[in-house]
């Protein structure tokens, strides 16, 4: 779970683990939680490294910070988790760990041009069904996407192919749910799909927007890492339902 969305103040509690299980249906956030904890530690470890980067350090050695602080934050998060009624997650720091080592292992590999992983914010705002009167512990996942992202411009150019427009695309592999932790549960929904979105961070490229100006590198700090809504079109599968939706921007109900 991710206690950091939380302002108010959690309660106190002797050190525990809490088993929160991965991806299944009947766990805590549908995975949701676990998706964000995967793409939140991939953009803290390949910024972070960018910052060292920036700083002067050596490609590896600022790899290896990055890295690095994406393992201790999860782990500093999680240790604090243990002391409230969340609890110290195997599951979070296991994807806290990889999401950061993916980073690592794109810049190492200098993949950057090809993949990338963002979150978004699903609009209008859907909430959930159904919401019982207990909204029990965490947030509602239910407005959130995660992204697993190829960038077409990047296989395009290392194939020296001219396409046009084509080049500003982006075909991404998305996950989501609706319902999660707190709706009702017959009517909760895990959604994988599949869209084809604007690839902002191409744009800006070509557009001379680099991060060699402190507002270049804030512009792609914001549209390298978060996916803008409207911007992108595909179709998800609900697996709680066996049921495909779309075309739609990730905010629709599969279960009607």
């Amino acid at each position: 779970m991710d206690s950091s969305t939380h302002t108010r103040r959690l309660p106190r509690q002797d050190f525990h683990v809490t088993n929160e299980g991965w991806f299944g249906r009947n766990t805590y956030a549908g995975g949701a939680d676990k998706a964000a904890h995967f793409v939140d530690y991939t953009i803290i470890s390949k910024e972070v490294a960018n910052l060292y980067e920036v700083m002067g350090f050596s490609r590896n050695t600022s790899i290896a910070l990055g890295f690095g602080t994406g393992f201790v934050s999860g782990l500093m998060n999680e240790i604090g988790d243990g002391t409230n009624p969340y609890g110290f997650s195997f599951q979070d720091l296991t994807m806290d760990t990889l999401g950061a080592g993916a980073a690592a292992l794109v810049k190492l590999t200098r993949t950057e041009d090809l993949i990338g992983f963002r979150r978004g914010l699903l609009l209008p705002l859907a909430g959930s069904k159904d919401v019982p009167p207990d909204p029990g512990l965490g947030r509602d996942y239910s407005n959130e996407i995660f992204t697993a992202d190829l960038h077409l411009a990047g296989v395009f150019d290392r194939l020296n192919l001219k396409v046009g427009p084509l080049r500003y695309l982006l075909f991404s592999v998305t996950y989501g749910v609706k319902g999660y932790p707190s709706g009702t549960p017959s009517l909760r929904e895990r959604q994988v799909g599949f869209e084809i979105g604007l690839d902002f961070e191409v744009i800006l490229n070509d557009l001379g927007v680099k991060r060699n100006t402190w507002w270049g590198y804030g512009l792609h700090i914001v549209f390298d890492n978060f996916r803008v809504p409207f911007t992108s079109v595909g179709f998800q599968y609900d697996m709680n339902h066996d049921k495909w939706i779309g075309p739609g921007n990730g905010n629709g109900f599969a279960a009607q």
